[in-house]
């Protein structure tokens, strides 16, 4: 194809048509040009494929993660509704100081005082996206923000855990003595470890009369409280991102 364009330009050289030499000159840079841009367009709309594919398994590795998040945090918050109900029970019996079946004793202490929840994230897909460099591949920016919130909570978030940590702490460590009257039959078996119902009432009294295990108690259980309305907000996160991801793979 050169040969020919080659073989015309010199022609019309030779036969002296320079307007004529001219236009075909100007219609062949013209074709250069279209061809370039041709050949630009093809690559970009190569590369924009490959971008499309690649952010189309990104939104499907995070669906898969935070459909695990949402089953987690549910989980998470299920179980600690259980433990405040459980705690505010061992709460109520303490102040009326009423004589309480020992069986419901031993559960509210195992299930509500000495009982404490939270979710651990999956936050790979996120991480190594942000670690890449490829979060500008995602291109709804509402998904970013979400997933940059989400991130940042949940590592500024349950600053409770170690407050509550020291009162689980503390909690343990008055009940220490009254253990053995906390723990069931059969487990009491296992461990070759006797008691009285004797012993056991004196060791439920002596708990239930501790003001400050009391007063613990409801410190407690005030951040449980708290911390179920932060992971609640949370569980909010995880529905929109879901919902922003499923709808990008619609488009």
């Amino acid at each position: 194809m050169t040969k020919v364009f080659k073989k015309i330009r010199q022609g019309l050289l030779h036969e002296n048509k320079f307007s004529k030499y001219l236009l075909y000159a100007i219609g062949e840079i013209v074709l250069v040009v279209i061809g370039i841009l041709l050949a630009l367009q093809i690559n970009n709309w190569s590369e924009t494929q490959k971008r499309k594919a690649e952010e189309e398994k990104l939104l499907i590795a995070l669906i898969e993660d935070f459909k695990e998040n949402k089953d987690r945090i549910k989980e998470a918050i299920r179980k600690e509704e259980d433990v405040i109900q459980t705690s505010r029970s061992l709460i109520q019996a303490m102040q009326s100081k009423n004589t309480i079946h020992k069986d419901s004793i031993r559960f509210w202490v195992a299930s509500g005082a000495k009982s404490w929840w939270r979710a651990e994230f999956v936050t790979g897909t996120y991480d190594a996206i942000v670690s890449s460099g490829k979060i500008a591949i995602l291109k709804n920016d509402n998904l970013k923000r979400l997933l940059s919130q989400f991130t940042a909570d949940i590592n500024a978030g349950f600053e409770d855990h170690n407050e509550s940590m020291s009162y689980l702490i503390e909690m343990n460590k008055i009940s220490a003595d009254v253990t053995p009257a906390l723990i069931h039959d059969v487990e009491l078996e296992k461990l070759g470890i006797t008691s009285t119902d004797n012993d056991f009432g004196q060791s439920i009294e002596k708990l239930i009369n501790n003001d400050v295990y009391l007063g613990l108690l409801i410190s407690k259980t005030w951040l449980e409280t708290l911390r179920i309305d932060y992971q609640q907000k949370l569980q909010g996160y995880i529905d929109e991102i879901i919902a922003i991801c499923e709808s990008e793979l619609t488009k």
